[in-house]
């Protein structure tokens, strides 16, 4: 059965916190504003799962530039037993549903939305959290993200975990796709092993240890699985979670047409393809409270600066993906910052078998590009100095995956760095290849001056927008500046580590050991316990030369004073329109 947050946060406050998001490829920066109100949550599960969820203290989305700074983190109390018991009976009673019978305000105007590139598909199956912009108007989801981040009722009315390794779902039977298909559970079952089987899908950690999915009833169904994924409610709530028209699962292309059933209707008549998307108010919406707005743009800037103009003249009302050194500009007129606290940025080394780069198969060149990175001074010229410089690849704000031992380890040494290359064979240096972008060229040529201290030169391959993701899966390189709205370690991990994982492209198996490791993981009840296993193999990553931390920061958006209801979920790169409205 569903159970509100509360319950989460009455029976696990006492743990150490799990903040939440998730990777996907290309953006800009992010980072936190000087002043902002901290608030103290649930992690975003609706249901027991002691063992990999705990409490989170994040800060509040909305913040305004006037507002007094809070403390980072809230000391959490134990609530006695009967407290505890009392909450959860109450939170099971409550479990409202998304739908309202209050009255209404009818929608009114054009929300206008500015993002830093344009739409690359509007299937889901083939998208991720770049997109997010562009698909949210036209899908649901199974389950919807709040202000808080904890998890509430979408398409899926209810959802439990009957077993360890099975998730079940009830669904709302008043849903009607944009074509007139009718949404139950077995179209939920038709769409996930949809997403699970697509070809290309760049979210494949989420299905790789889902076995199957069933149907129970005309409401209910079940994800199976081979290990316990405590993570899976809320992937539901992001791109894995859209449901697509039962009529557009034949090997339709819906790249450039979307099947969905959400608030809003894609149109193509007044859509230009690279320019704008354009979507209108849909009149048989499930939920009208959702609806705020008559329509929904969405037009794609890939220069930082067009952005910020955008949103300061007034000819887009919300920013995505907002870039640290731009914050203070962008909030001077009142705008409002809405962010999550779980960007991650790195540099990632997929070439490790040399396919690529010949240098970058030896762990001693790989560690000499660790100690050439000086965290503090990217935190400094990137992050405008409101990130953080810890070596590790979750922040504090991750209290129980966060490793302390991570945060002073390998600091910047560039004469260790050039030891390591002479000691690996490569006394004068070395040359590798790695991709650039409009948008992340400030990141990147930043690392590259680090590393050419070093001895390591950079040949930069000119990329587009938009293919820095797809890309690297396809193996286009050896290594690559990446970034991660950071989730769980069950999902964070994954890309790299399996031999099937979204970013090992060229199948290694040198990770085979950290590979078990994750099973055993999954498989703990003892939260402490899979902690630790985690914690140890955030710290092979890192030893290991696959994963080289920059900064951590936030995911930004800002937007116009006049909206209201915006909310930044995890693993979006822009705010949800549901809800949005002017006044």
């Amino acid at each position: 059965m569903f159970r509100r947050s509360g319950r989460l946060l009455a029976a696990l406050l006492t743990l150490s916190l799990l903040a939440a998001a998730c990777g996907s490829d290309d953006d800009g920066g992010a980072a936190a504003p000087a002043e902002e109100a901290t608030a103290t949550t649930a992690a975003p599960a609706t249901t027991a799962a002691p063992a990999t969820t705990a409490a989170v203290t994040i800060p509040e989305h909305t913040v305004a530039p006037e507002e007094e700074e809070a403390p980072a983190e809230e000391e959490a109390e134990e609530a006695p037993a009967e407290e505890e018991a009392a909450e959860e009976e109450a939170a099971e009673e409550e479990a409202p549903a998304t739908t309202t019978t209050e009255a209404i305000p009818a929608p009114a105007g054009t929300l206008r939305f500015v993002e830093f590139s344009a739409v690359t598909t509007f299937n889901p199956a083939g998208a991720q959290s770049a997109q997010s912009a562009y698909l949210y108007p036209v899908y649901d989801t199974l389950t919807r993200q709040r202000a808080d981040l904890t998890l509430a009722p979408s398409l899926a009315t209810s959802w439990s975990q009957p077993e360890a390794t099975i998730w079940e779902f009830d669904v709302r039977d008043d849903v009607v796709f944009h074509d007139g298909a009718t949404f139950d559970a077995q179209a939920a079952v038709d769409s996930l092993l949809y997403h699970k089987g697509f070809e290309g899908n760049p979210n494949k950690g989420t299905w790789a240890a889902v076995t199957d999915v069933t149907l129970v009833d005309d409401d209910t169904f079940q994800v199976h699985f081979s290990v316990p994924a405590p993570q899976f409610p809320l992937e539901m709530s992001m791109v894995m979670g859209m449901m697509i028209s039962p009529n557009a699962l034949d090997g339709t292309d819906i790249s450039r047409d979307p099947q969905g059933s959400g608030p809003w209707i894609w149109s193509d008549a007044d859509s230009q393809a690279g320019v704008t998307e354009v979507f209108h108010l849909n009149p048989s919406y499930w939920n009208p409270a959702d609806q705020g707005v008559e329509t929904v743009t969405v037009t794609a800037a890939k220069d930082n600066v067009a952005r910020l103009n955008a949103l300061l003249t007034g000819e887009a009302d919300i920013m995505s993906t907002v870039r640290d050194a731009q914050l203070d500009g962008a909030l001077e007129p009142g705008n409002v910052h809405v962010k999550v606290p779980n960007y991650f940025p790195y540099l990632m080394i997929t070439g490790r078998d040399g396919a690529f780069d010949e240098p970058l198969a030896d762990v001693r060149v790989r560690q000499a590009i660790l100690y050439s990175i000086d965290r503090e001074a990217y935190n400094a010229a990137i992050h405008a100095g409101k990130g953080d410089s810890f070596g590790g690849i979750y922040p504090r704000a991750f209290s129980q995956f966060h490793v302390a031992a991570l945060d002073d380890a390998y600091p910047y040494d560039p004469d260790k760095a050039r030891e390591l290359l002479a000691e690996a064979g490569y006394p004068d240096g070395i040359t590798i290849s790695a991709p650039i972008m409009p948008v992340i060229n400030p990141h990147v040529e930043m690392v590259n001056q680090m590393l050419a201290a070093s001895g390591i030169t950079v040949e930069q391959i000119q990329i587009n927008n938009g293919e820095l993701g797809p890309r690297t899966r396809k193996g286009d390189w050896g290594m690559t500046w990446m970034r991660d709205l950071l989730v769980h370690p069950a999902r964070d991990f994954g890309k790299f580590i399996s031999p099937t994982g979204a970013f090992n492209p060229f199948g290694l198996d040198d990770l085979a050991d950290l590979d078990v490791m994750m099973t055993e993981a999954a498989n703990e009840t003892d939260s402490a316990k899979s902690s630790a296993i985690y914690a140890e193999i955030a710290a092979q990553l890192v030893e290991r030369g696959v994963i080289i931390p920059l900064a951590h920061g936030a995911q930004n958006n800002v937007h116009t004073p006049n909206l209201t209801g915006v909310v930044l979920g995890l693993n979006m790169q822009a705010a949800m329109p549901y809800g949005v409205r002017f006044g």
